[in-house]
């Protein structure tokens, strides 16, 4: 776990890790991609750059592949056939009020859990990309039905990205260094005061969508 993906310009090291936030169980780290499949694909080869993407996570037994897909003018392409690569999952986080651990000097705190995946990335055929697009769409929202020709026109702007992961990390920073009075007192205030916003409400925030069917 501790793997560097490394060249002469650009380093990609593995987090900063206290031993109790840690965590490499495969179920565990299998249930939170199932629930979050939306994060950042890094490489740096020969400049860093990262894309924000949704990405596809097929288990076989303790072998785990993820796909994902790139605009094909999207200058992080040309670095990711054949090269080290690293995928990073945020999941839920929220604020930690100080109070809430009863100590004179606490300081409040933030919670958070995420998924670190290193690889190897390749790039797909056209038709292996079609069959992606497929696959995606299935498993975000099967009812919806594409036209197979609006498929075909769809992949010769995109282009599939396979990754072959090498080793997976789980950091689930959620008051485990506390005491279980403590991590119940966290439990009740984030149930009280935890709002995590959805991208509906981002859309009003920014006067793109009207809740009440109202239009400017």
């Amino acid at each position: 776990m501790s793997q560097c993906l490394c060249d002469q310009k650009r380093t990609l090291k593995i987090m900063y890790l206290p031993k109790h936030f840690h965590t490499d169980d495969q179920p565990q780290i299998q249930a939170f991609l199932q629930q979050n499949y939306f994060g950042l694909l890094l490489s740096s080869k020969p400049e860093l750059l990262y894309s924000p993407l949704p990405f596809l996570f097929d288990w076989q037994e303790q072998r785990l592949t993820a796909y994902c897909h790139l605009a094909r003018n999207n200058p992080q392409l040309k670095q990711l056939d054949q090269q080290q690569v690293q995928v990073v999952i945020m999941g839920p986080h929220a604020f930690v009020a100080a109070d809430c651990y009863d100590e004179a000097h606490a300081v409040s705190t933030w919670n958070y859990s995420l998924v670190e995946l290193k690889g190897t990335a390749f790039t797909l055929s056209t038709e292996q990309t079609l069959d992606l697009v497929r696959r995606q769409e299935g498993f975000s929202a099967p009812d919806l039905q594409q036209a197979a020709e609006y498929q075909q026109k769809l992949v010769h702007a995109i282009c599939g990205v396979r990754i072959d992961v090498s080793s997976w990390l789980g950091k689930m920073k959620l008051s485990q260094n506390k005491s279980a009075a403590q991590r119940q007192k966290v439990g009740d205030y984030l149930q009280a005061t935890e709002q995590p916003q959805s991208v509906w409400q981002l859309m009003q925030q920014l006067k793109l969508y009207h809740a009440d069917g109202a239009h400017p």
